[in-house]
């Protein structure tokens, strides 16, 4: 009797120690991995449902697996094991970093390589994040400035290893199709939705997180608007070109995400969305005089 009491008594004060935010948190790291990532790459014309499924595979095996390293590693650091709830978040993190080095990969990698390549980038950001966290003292809200760095350059070189002469027809695995590519912009809508909340997530401080919050905001806001503009100019006939919208509208959350909570006015995070926008563009081979001339007779026409 005393003793089930005393271990529920436990129980209930350490339910009473988990931050309240965790949950809706953790949803909406759910919501922007499997809905953001997995309709995002759905718009490749061979890859739709595959993209869905597979990223859903690869989120619950990198969650796990980084739950395990990253416990195992606490462990041997201090001989404890972290709680399993506030493990969760860094282990989010990988699982979101590996899905987007399985954009690159879509097509060419089955199941069994899917699997070994989650396996060995989760372990390879647990090896970062301890890293970066015991010689040099960086918070988990650093981590984001590094993980899609990372993610992008393990991508391509797996992709590069796997690299072989594709077969007759193979390459309309790499093509946009109509219906596909409004899939693909939910996922887009998916993620610019949830970015702020996932720049702002990993902060202590209330004040931190709104500033964090806004400028991303701001920052993506200000891309969006230059993807949009920039893409109708790049067009003879002023249309939107969806690459150009996929790539740049999360450009500029994605160059906010580490001094997000230190940008001390909106203007610098607009600035910022603008400059990561307009070279997100220019990375997609967009013909910057012929912009200029569309922008010309637009004004003077």
């Amino acid at each position: 009797g005393s003793s089930e009491y005393s271990r529920a008594a436990r129980t209930c004060r350490a339910c009473s120690n988990v931050n309240p935010q965790l949950p809706p948190v953790f949803q909406e790291f759910t919501i922007r991995a499997v809905l953001g990532l997995g309709f995002l790459n759905a718009s490749l014309q061979k890859q739709g449902w595959s993209s869905v499924a597979f990223s859903l595979f690869m989120l619950v095996l990198a969650v796990q697996w980084a739950i395990l390293t990253d416990s195992f590693t606490e462990w041997l650091l201090s001989g404890k094991v972290p709680n399993k709830l506030t493990s969760m978040y860094p282990a989010s993190m990988s699982a979101v970093t590996v899905l987007i080095s399985a954009g690159m990969v879509l097509g060419k990698a089955n199941l069994v390589q899917l699997t070994v390549m989650t396996l060995l980038e989760v372990t390879a950001i647990g090896i970062m994040r301890t890293v970066g966290s015991t010689f040099f003292q960086l918070d988990h809200h650093m981590d984001t400035m590094f993980f899609p760095i990372f993610a992008a350059y393990f991508g391509v070189i797996v992709a590069r290893c796997l690299a072989k002469p594709l077969p007759k027809g193979a390459e309309k695995k790499t093509q946009m199709a109509t219906r596909p590519s409004l899939f693909g912009m939910l996922g887009t809508l998916f993620l610019w939705i949830f970015w702020p909340s996932f720049n702002s997530a990993p902060l202590n401080l209330l004040d931190n997180k709104r500033t964090a919050l806004l400028n991303t905001y701001f920052a993506l806001a200000v891309s969006a608007v230059t993807a949009t503009s920039v893409s109708a100019l790049a067009h003879p006939h002023g249309k939107i070109n969806l690459v150009h919208v996929h790539n740049a509208v999360l450009a500029g959350g994605v160059a906010s995400s580490a001094p997000a909570y230190l940008i001390s006015s909106p203007w610098i995070a607009m600035v910022l969305g603008l400059l990561a926008g307009l070279i997100s563009i220019g990375g997609a081979n967009v013909p910057f005089p012929h912009i200029l001339a569309n922008t010309y007779c637009c004004l003077y026409s």
